[in-house]
């Protein structure tokens, strides 16, 4: 005989109230303002200060050069260093301090130059001269010629120079005005100037030279004739030899046409038929 079936209960899952329940609720979207985004704007700004920079720059008249500070000029006008320069009128942007100094030492005058550019539109330039050691004429103009040779315009009269006159073939000097250049003015031997120096020094009453190619430099003698001692610096010795010459012919009673002691080894003279 079997007693009575007991059975157990099965546990049920417990449904907990829809408000207990825990839910993930999305958050709404922030909505972008619509138009332009604040780094937009701020790109916007930026280039119209670049834009208005750009246009103040390039139209007002502060930045465009108009006169130059020129220093070192003791014979050549400054207002002929400003136009061979070629900046007048040009902006301060397009002005290239090499290409000025090239313009400015094509002048036979000018020996080096010395460009600075500053803002906002001042350039200074620097130069200094050739100065002159002799006055060169020829074909019925004069110029002056510096310790290297090197002929240029003169500029003034400056009586502490000796001149020498070309009587021989015209040294070509294309360019007479202020917009000469460099290759214009040939140069002549710097022994003819060391050795018109050096005659300058030991005969201070000199003023006048004369110089023929084939017998150099010479003055002319205030007892009568024409004297000539080549060229270089051994005038002293050639003054030496001369004066014995010169003491021989006036005590045998012999006045020459000229002289020539351009080689002191070999003098010679020439008297009149």
């Amino acid at each position: 005989m079997t007693g009575p079936r007991i059975t157990t209960p099965r546990r049920t899952e417990s449904h907990e109230p829809a408000a207990r329940r825990k839910r993930r609720i999305p958050l709404p979207r922030r909505r972008r303002p619509r138009g332009l985004f604040p780094w937009r704007l701020i790109s916007l700004g930026i280039v119209l200060v670049i834009a208005g920079a750009g246009v103040m720059l390039f139209t007002n008249p502060m930045f465009y050069v108009t006169r130059a500070e020129i220093g070192g000029v003791r014979y050549v006008p400054a207002e002929e260093i400003f136009t061979r320069s070629g900046i007048a009128g040009y902006h301060i942007l397009w002005i290239d301090p090499v290409e000025v100094t090239r313009r400015v030492t094509e002048s036979p005058s000018i020996d080096s130059a010395e460009v600075v550019v500053r803002w906002p539109a001042r350039v200074i330039i620097l130069v200094r001269e050739r100065d002159p050691a002799i006055v060169w004429e020829q074909g019925g103009a004069r110029y002056w010629v510096d310790s290297r040779g090197h002929l240029m315009l003169q500029r003034q009269d400056l009586p502490s120079l000796v001149r020498v006159v070309n009587e021989g073939e015209e040294i070509p000097f294309l360019c007479p005005g202020p917009a000469c250049k460099e290759q214009d003015a040939l140069s002549i031997d710097t022994q003819l100037v060391l050795g018109t120096q050096h005659l300058k020094t030991l005969r201070n009453n000199i003023d006048v030279l004369y110089y023929e190619p084939s017998r150099g430099l010479g003055y002319q003698d205030g007892r009568g004739w024409r004297a000539y001692f080549g060229i270089g610096t051994d005038m002293d010795y050639k003054l030496a030899v001369y004066e014995q010459l010169v003491d021989d012919l006036l005590a045998r009673g012999i006045r020459p046409i000229y002289i020539d002691v351009a080689n002191p080894d070999a003098p010679y003279y020439r008297v009149a038929q």
